[in-house]
């Protein structure tokens, strides 16, 4: 047969329905859309629950030791492959003290400029102003872009940070972050956001540490996460051995192929008994099974779109790209194993065939 003979028959079989290729194609969805949903939700998982270990400051190391912390070795932390955020902080003997409030005054932090990127801030980072806490804005009233009055004039506010209680160190939950330009003036902690883990960016907070020239007690330093409530390092989950989840989408493919062709036997006897090749069959079938197996993969692709919703498009994309792998196998294994089972059924049993249809 001429390939265009080849290809017409391949149509009228997908058009009258004669290879039943909706339930081919369903069955290979539901299949493979299987072995990509496993996996896209682990790993999809796996980056929700990293981001949340990042935004609980579990991934946020304090190196303290007061007085002695470089401010610009810890400013230039940020410049570290892993190191999302990084600021050094220093508390003030005389905090904040508001005309509300003239007998009381607000615990008030200088804190370098990329400090503040620690933190989730409502309001223009970077810009002139203090940043505050959630509960002195409440008691204040007051808000991004608003002013807070004290003796010695108005104060900015340029945002308030995000601090739960959720485990995370209490001293920052009632607090002013005031920016300031790094000088000379040793601070007393360095705080850095390194993610993924990396023990070399932890070692460069650990080199922040100026020589010591205090007593004894201004000689401890410690280093710790800010929130240690989800333990001391991200756990994720794991996925089957390299190969087993390729292996599976390239086994169902083969697998939903071959039965495609095989419950097909007696039609494809017939017509070998009247003349037509075994190549021309098995590229009409090929063709067939391209056909509907397009459209399975596709549908089992669907799956994986749909499991990555809400997450980053950076995220988002390398997931899927593994699901296209695992749905590109799957098609495959259908259009393989049913170009190899066509030589598999014998004209000479056509009539075993038909008795048993």
């Amino acid at each position: 047969m001429r390939v265009t003979e080849v290809l017409r028959e391949a149509w009228r079989d997908l058009a009258t329905g004669a290879g039943s290729a909706v339930a081919c194609a369903v069955v290979l969805a539901v299949l493979i859309g299987g072995v990509v949903g496993l996996r896209t939700q682990t790993v999809a998982g796996d980056v929700r629950a990293a981001a949340q270990w990042v935004v609980s400051g579990a991934a946020t190391q304090v190196f303290t030791a007061a007085g002695r912390i470089d401010g610009r070795a810890c400013a230039a932390l940020a410049d570290e492959p892993d190191v999302l955020a990084a600021g050094a902080l220093r508390r003030l003997d005389d905090g904040m003290v508001v005309a509300a409030l003239p007998g009381t005054s607000i615990p008030t932090y200088e804190v370098t400029s990329g400090a503040t990127s620690l933190f989730s801030v409502t309001g223009t980072t970077g810009g002139p102003g203090v940043v505050v806490a959630p509960e002195v804005a409440d008691e204040l009233g007051v808000h991004p872009g608003e002013q807070i009055m004290t003796p010695d004039g108005p104060v900015p506010v340029a945002g308030v940070y995000s601090y739960p209680d959720d485990g995370r160190d209490p001293d920052l939950a009632y607090a002013v972050l005031a920016p300031t330009a790094v000088d000379d003036a040793p601070f007393d902690a360095c705080w850095a956001t390194i993610w993924p883990e990396d023990e070399t960016a932890l070692a460069s907070v650990r080199r922040t540490l100026l020589p010591a020239t205090g007593s004894e007690e201004g000689e401890r330093s410690t280093l710790g996460q800010l929130n240690p409530r989800s333990g001391t390092a991200f756990a994720p989950s794991e996925l089957p051995t390299p190969g087993v989840l390729e292996g599976a989408a390239l086994g169902l493919g083969l697998v939903v192929g071959g039965a495609a062709v095989l419950r097909r036997r007696l039609s494809i006897a017939s017509d070998r008994h009247v003349g037509v090749s075994t190549a021309a069959q098995a590229l009409g079938i090929a063709v067939q099974h391209l056909a509907w197996g397009v459209v399975g993969t596709a549908l089992a692709l669907a799956v994986s779109v749909v499991l990555v919703r809400g997450l980053p498009v950076a995220d988002r994309l390398p997931i899927v790209a593994g699901g296209v792998v695992l749905c590109g196998l799957g098609l495959v294994g259908a259009v393989a194993g049913g170009a190899a089972a066509v030589p598999l059924i014998r004209e000479r049993a056509l009539h075993r065939y038909f008795r048993t249809r």
